[in-house]
């Protein structure tokens, strides 16, 4: 049974803007990736152990239940959204989407000797706001520009680690961020504690099925709490 308090992701409060938490496979019981923006440049990745205690050490700088203290990258760019994916390919490479303060949409990639590299040319210009899907090295990204016009685009893993992204009528289920609110009001947490439009989950594999929350609390702190699955959060 998953018992864990709201961990506070960012204790230096770095961050702003948009963060995506996933579902890692790295350590003995796979971690969680996490990335966010910088309040002024560039990018963070933080990573949570999800190690037990007397599974083999995975890092010694980061014990079982704790945040790491974060990866700094992308130097030199504001960002206001990043969106983050454990992927298969590589193998076990992380993707990433991050969307610039100028309406550039980028695509990026982790693999374990280079970190973080970022692909030549932008994924989209002038977007306001997206979503993304990862699922088999396949990426379903929604794009809404500034215009308030929606599109969807797909990137398949042939080439990769290179990307190329073409337009589908894939189409996104609705978001529904009241289901995660209802998620953490249902574990203890003050609605009043979650900034509006902050909220966003992931599934991950912890103690037999977990949901993920992360949200912005009215300061900007970046927290994060994991919240059982049940049969009503599974339908």
């Amino acid at each position: 049974m998953l018992s864990e308090q709201v961990a506070a992701v960012d204790p230096a409060q770095r961050t702003a803007g948009g963060a995506t938490v996933a579902q890692g496979v790295y350590g003995a019981r796979g971690n969680l990736e996490l990335i966010a923006c910088d309040q002024k440049d560039g990018l963070w990745v933080f990573w949570f152990n999800a190690d037990r205690e007397s599974d083999p050490p995975a890092a010694p700088d980061v014990p079982p239940g704790t945040w790491s203290s974060g990866l700094a990258f992308a130097h030199g760019v504001g960002y206001r959204d990043a969106w983050i994916a454990q992927s298969p390919l590589g193998p076990d490479h992380l993707e990433a989407l991050a969307l610039r303060a100028d309406g550039v949409l980028e695509s990026w990639y982790w693999s374990p000797r280079a970190g973080f590299q970022r692909r030549p040319g932008p994924v989209a210009t002038a977007a306001s706001s997206f979503r993304a899907v990862h699922h088999d090295g396949s990426v379903l990204l929604e794009l809404t520009d500034e215009g308030g016009r929606t599109r969807h685009l797909l990137s398949t893993p042939n080439g990769y680690p290179a990307r190329s992204w073409r337009e589908t009528r894939s189409a996104f289920a609705a978001a529904d961020p009241a289901a995660d609110l209802a998620l953490l009001i249902s574990a203890g947490v003050d609605p009043a504690a979650v900034a509006v439009d902050t909220l966003r989950s992931a599934p991950s594999t912890r103690a037999g099925g977990t949901v993920e929350v992360i949200w912005r609390d009215p300061s900007g702190r970046l927290h994060h709490l994991g919240v059982p699955r049940s049969p009503a959060t599974d339908a």
